[in-house]
């Protein structure tokens, strides 16, 4: 796939009034059912994650619309004795894909994270997204670990 022409974005913190562009990107990859569709579910993890200090939220935008996110948590383990920055989730639109937003994205959030004293950042990727096929990550420098399973356990609670 051809790169386009870059797109000059302004990256931010995440605030509460950037509910709609986070719908419509959510709506735009599928969106997850447990949301209800006035946009009330996301709003309220959205109000949540925004006043944890372990979370950091930055949004990608151009000509004042959210064209990106980025989500991760910073982590403090026992074993490392320090601080990891996780990468949940970072999703780009279409339109957007290919021009340098998620590099610009992630190029903040590492910043972000070195701000923060993290020992290392990992990155979540399903294999079945074109991020991950096209080798996304790896462009940027990050190694996928073939000694660790990530395992998953669905607790409901709800």
């Amino acid at each position: 796939m051809a790169s386009q022409d870059a797109l000059k974005v302004n990256i931010r913190p995440l605030q509460p009034t950037d509910l709609p562009g986070i719908m419509l990107l959510h709506k735009e990859l599928g969106w997850n059912p447990a949301f209800k569709a006035d946009g009330s579910t996301l709003g309220q993890r959205l109000a949540a994650l925004v006043t944890e200090e372990s979370a950091l939220l930055l949004v990608a935008e151009h000509d004042r619309k959210v064209v990106g996110y980025v989500h991760g948590e910073v982590v403090t383990h026992l074993l490392f004795a320090g601080r990891e920055l996780v990468i949940t989730e970072l999703f780009v639109i279409e339109a957007a894909r290919n021009r340098g937003v998620g590099k610009a994205l992630m190029a903040a959030i590492e910043g972000e994270a070195a701000v923060r004293k993290c020992f290392r950042i990992s990155v979540l990727n399903s294999r079945e997204r074109v991020s991950y096929q096209r080798g996304f990550y790896p462009a940027l420098g990050y190694a996928e670990r073939p000694s660790i399973a990530n395992f998953t356990k669905r607790l409901d609670w709800g």
